[in-house]
């Protein structure tokens, strides 16, 4: 049995000419019907303020779409029961219009349970950012447990000078519990397009079992990798000053290794460190410059 729901907008008391016109407040972004685990939101510009006019979910899938100061739409992306369990596929369609900004982020890290028999889960993002839109990917990391087996595949289609930042980064498992680095197996891809062009394909495939990522020579005793992904001309500032602090800084007394990849109109750049908290305050220092982007701090009441 499916539920759908859809959550309403709060928009601003200060200005009524920033509120959405009322055909547009909470209304489905398509008649067409949902699967399980499937979600659609569409967030549109309303004077100054970005809101989220379309938004529609079924379980396992939860989207919440908080009231935040700032000029940007806020959507959390969560699951009912804690988690995501065996045959559980999760699909998020997501349409951003032009001028717009979004951030898409997570409640807490997302836990992958025991898989049975080789069935596993999987996530799966379509994203299309439009001219002048900023979407900005901030999740808690992936918590894969003993024997998970998970996919992930996001794809994001970027206008002419649309913006992005991904953040997509993983533990070892739960530590507290011996577990590390023994899930079966995790795979993620993300796909990164400009006007019918790729400008990144990004593919990570772990199978601990076969490669031993305890291994001293393979991940030894970081517990915690992370993927940064930049893209626009926005971000020209940040993102040398990313390439630049990185080679720079090498190495640090916190356990943190890291490296960039520079692209065509962006940045990779991948860290691994000991736990999920080193690696997460690096990110917050390296990526500070969000806060002028979204006129308030994304890590605030978060990590």
């Amino acid at each position: 049995m499916t539920r759908s729901s859809t959550t309403p907008i709060r928009t601003p008391d200060t200005d009524p000419a920033d509120a959405p016109p009322a055909d547009q407040v909470a209304g489905p972004v398509s008649s067409v019907p949902l699967r399980p685990g499937q979600g659609r939101i569409r967030v549109t510009r309303v004077g100054r303020r970005s809101h989220v006019t379309g938004n529609l979910a079924t379980n396992p899938l939860k989207l919440w779409v908080p009231r935040r100061p700032g000029p940007a739409s806020w959507i959390y992306a969560t699951t009912f029961g804690g988690g995501l369990v065996a045959g559980d596929n999760v699909q998020l369609d997501l349409d951003l219009e032009n001028d717009t900004t979004a951030v898409l982020t997570t409640q807490a890290s997302t836990k992958v349970f025991r898989s049975l028999k080789d069935r596993g889960c999987s996530q799966q993002l379509q994203a299309h950012v439009g001219p002048g839109a900023t979407l900005v990917i901030a999740p808690d990391p992936l918590v894969c447990f003993r024997g998970a087996i998970y996919q992930q595949h996001n794809r994001v289609h970027l206008a002419d000078d649309a913006t992005l930042v991904h953040i997509d980064w993983l533990t070892s498992g739960r530590m507290a519990r011996g577990e590390c680095w023994h899930f079966g197996r995790l795979r993620t891809r993300l796909e990164v397009i400009r006007s019918d062009r790729m400008l990144l394909l990004d593919s990570l495939d772990l199978v601990p079992r076969q490669s031993k990522l305890d291994n001293p020579l393979r991940m030894g005793h970081h517990h915690c990798l992370a993927t940064v992904v930049l893209f626009g001309e926005t971000l020209g500032k940040a993102i040398e000053s990313i390439r630049e602090s990185v080679t720079s800084d090498q190495p640090r007394e916190d356990g943190c290794l890291e490296a960039v990849s520079p692209r065509e109109e962006g940045l990779v750049w991948r860290l691994v460190g000991p736990n999920s908290e080193t690696v997460g305050r690096r990110l917050r220092q390296r990526l500070a410059f969000l806060a002028d982007h979204l006129q308030e701090t994304p890590w605030e009441r978060k990590w």
